[in-house]
């Protein structure tokens, strides 16, 4: 018990004496003289000058503070901010005992409302890339790499940040709460983030390597975090190793909502470029995972009422990312899924980028149940409007998911389809690039059975059928041969004379007219021809119908008095015992033998069948008399 009170006496007397120190030291100390040298050492490390435009003043605790107000660092001589920091307050706790020798040892460091302005130079160099001053040298037994500036313990709150790049990009993040906590330089760092990133909310936790090694060449620097992202869970962990003007991101392993990314990214600085080299791949990968950049959805216009009917949106697209770096690389996707659409699965594709210019000569798609494979060139240099090449192709694609792509619900057996694009188009968004689309689109599709059960003509689709096959009403499915969209594109405009055909096992039709992307509207007439089992052409009042109007509601009607004229020739018709309708090729009919379809016709393969082989009657099945083939007609016409 006695030697317990003497060594409590002990160390009771040291921790006075300790504190008598103290307060001499204090009492005696010009805290000018105390902060000098430690802004002389930093302006020796990095080069830039740093001010103290308000009081410094210390605050006694068993860890004193040294609060400094208005602190600022200069930026690089050719930045367009003045400062490269500003804050508003410095809260700097130092090591007590050192005091007694009037040595000045950082423990802590909590910076209050920083004002942070990075930014490169037309070269690519940064103004936080920081030398030691001109004609001088490290301060005697002090560390003169970046990373020494760093203190064990540093907190970070209310504060900004701000990147800006040569071609005009930028981004802004907004600092609630930053922490970095390590033993000391050489230890594992436990880092903390809450704040935006160009409005997108960001909460992360977790663990960066030493403070020692962030930039040592050649030494693997691991990060691993997790935490929330828009409100998904999202996590990063990666390796970062710095070499000879390149920085390597290894081993990258990053989920985020539903979506999830490895591989590895090279950032070289390719004078006077960054060059990002990427190769990554992803099991899944969600677009609508993806928060919209806050400076994407700012430069988006406002919907105008003469703009909310269009089908291709007039937003503009950025292209802004490829003037603003290099790249090149591939990315593999095992299933990438489109906001509001189907996914896409087997994603392939191999890209370049060169000062706005894009080439992908590989993009392979296994989507709508077949395969896609384009070639993509994209000029965005700057000065210029931007310029699309591409060049699609589709095989097997399911003429049903095709459909439903388009907004129709229909039951489709069969109708393998296959798709060729060829077209250049300029502009900054999808309406302007189709308002002066050049080149040509196929789509031919296969045999098909189309299910003919809850019609309804009050949509577009069946309204549009319903006029053209007349068999529809009466057949439970209509047996579709073949079909062909061939459409030469000029100028945003697609002229069709007889490009746009349908086969069925009764009836074929091609249609002529036109189709202005430029206003969206389309002008259509139609001419279907009966293939086997009618003598005369019920449809031929079919063929005066016309598809007309902006493409989000087109309108099927029929010309009047056309209608009057081809019923007054089947009226003469019955009173010459239909001999007038065999002289006529308006009431003509498709043999089923002539072999001229209007596929072909629409394919460019053979011309339209002739008048004699028109009014050539239907073989075997066919009826005899031409009366009963009118009457037939007459039905069927005021039955609709």
């Amino acid at each position: 018990m006695r030697i317990s009170r003497r060594a409590i006496g002990i160390a009771g007397g040291a921790s006075l004496l300790v504190l008598l120190g103290v307060a001499v030291a204090i009492a005696t100390l010009d805290l000018n003289q105390l902060v000098a040298p430690v802004l002389a050492r930093i302006k020796v490390v990095t080069g830039r000058e740093v001010t103290v435009g308000g009081r410094v003043a210390l605050r006694i605790g068993f860890v004193p503070r040294v609060v400094a107000e208005d602190v600022r660092v200069a930026n690089a001589p050719w930045g367009t901010a003045p400062y490269l920091v500003t804050a508003k307050r410095l809260e700097m706790h130092v090591a007590l005992l050192p005091l007694l020798r009037r040595h000045f040892e950082l423990v802590r460091l909590r910076v209050v409302e920083p004002v942070v302005a990075l930014e490169t130079n037309k070269d690519g160099k940064g103004n936080w890339e920081l030398a030691a001053a001109p004609g001088t040298g490290p301060a005697p037994e002090f560390d003169s790499r970046p990373g020494a500036l760093l203190a064990g313990d540093l907190a970070v709150t209310g504060g900004t940040l701000t990147y800006r790049d040569a071609a005009g990009g930028e981004t802004q993040v907004t600092i609630d709460e930053l922490a970095l906590r390590a033993r000391d330089r050489q230890s594992q760092v436990e880092a903390e983030f809450k704040g935006s990133v160009d409005g997108t909310a960001v909460s992360l936790a977790g663990t960066l390597g030493p403070f020692a090694t962030l930039l040592d060449p050649g030494v693997s620097y691991p990060v691993a975090v997790q935490g929330e992202v828009a409100g998904k869970k999202a996590a990063l962990a990666l390796k970062m190793t710095r070499g000879d003007k390149v920085v390597a991101l290894q081993d990258i392993d990053a989920a985020f909502g539903s979506s999830n990314v490895k591989g590895k990214v090279d950032i070289r600085d390719a004078d006077p470029r960054t060059l990002w080299t990427v190769n990554l791949t992803s099991t899944a990968f969600d677009l609508a995972d993806l928060p919209a950049p806050r400076a994407a959805v700012a430069a988006a216009k406002p919907p105008t009422a003469a703009a909310s009917h269009l089908v291709f949106s007039d937003a503009p697209v950025s292209f802004d990312v490829l003037r603003a770096h290099d790249a090149n690389g591939e990315v593999t996707i095992d299933r990438l899924i489109l906001p509001g659409g189907p996914a896409l699965n087997r994603v392939h594709a191999r890209f370049s980028v060169r000062e706005g210019k894009l080439e992908a000569p590989v993009v392979q798609v296994a989507a709508y149940g077949g395969s896609l494979s384009a070639k993509v060139a994209v000029d965005a240099t700057r000065g210029r409007a931007p310029t699309i090449a591409l060049r699609l192709d589709g095989r097997s694609l399911d003429l049903a998911a095709l459909l439903a792509m388009a907004g129709v619900a229909r039951e489709v057996r069969g109708g393998k389809t296959s798709v060729d694009i060829d077209v250049t188009m300029r502009g900054d968004s999808l309406h302007q690039w189709m308002s002066g689309i050049n080149g040509s689109a196929r789509a031919v599709v296969g045999p098909a059975t189309l299910v003919d059960t809850k019609l309804d003509t009050s949509l577009t689709f069946d309204a549009l059928a319903d006029a053209v096959n007349p068999f529809r009403k009466i057949n439970p499915s209509t047996e579709l041969q073949c079909a062909v969209i061939r459409l030469p594109l000029t100028a945003g405009v697609a002229r069709v004379d007889r490009s746009i055909a349908i086969e069925t096992r009764e009836i074929d039709a091609t249609m002529s007219g036109t189709l202005d992307f430029r206003n969206e509207t389309l002008d259509l007439s139609i001419r279907p021809r009966v293939r086997q089992g009618i003598r005369i052409e019920i449809p031929q009042i079919a063929e005066l119908v016309r598809f007309r109007g902006p493409f989000t509601a087109p309108t099927v009607n029929v010309d009047a008095m056309a209608s009057a004229t081809a019923i007054a020739r089947i009226g003469a018709a019955i009173s010459t015992g239909g001999l007038s309708v065999l002289g006529e090729s308006i009431l003509a009919q498709v043999g089923a033998s002539t072999g001229t379809g209007a596929c072909e016709v629409a394919l460019g393969k053979t011309g339209p069948a002739t008048a004699s082989a028109a009014a050539e009657p239907a073989k075997s099945g066919a009826p005899t008399n031409p009366i009963e083939g009118i009457g037939n007609a007459l039905k069927g016409l005021f039955k609709r």
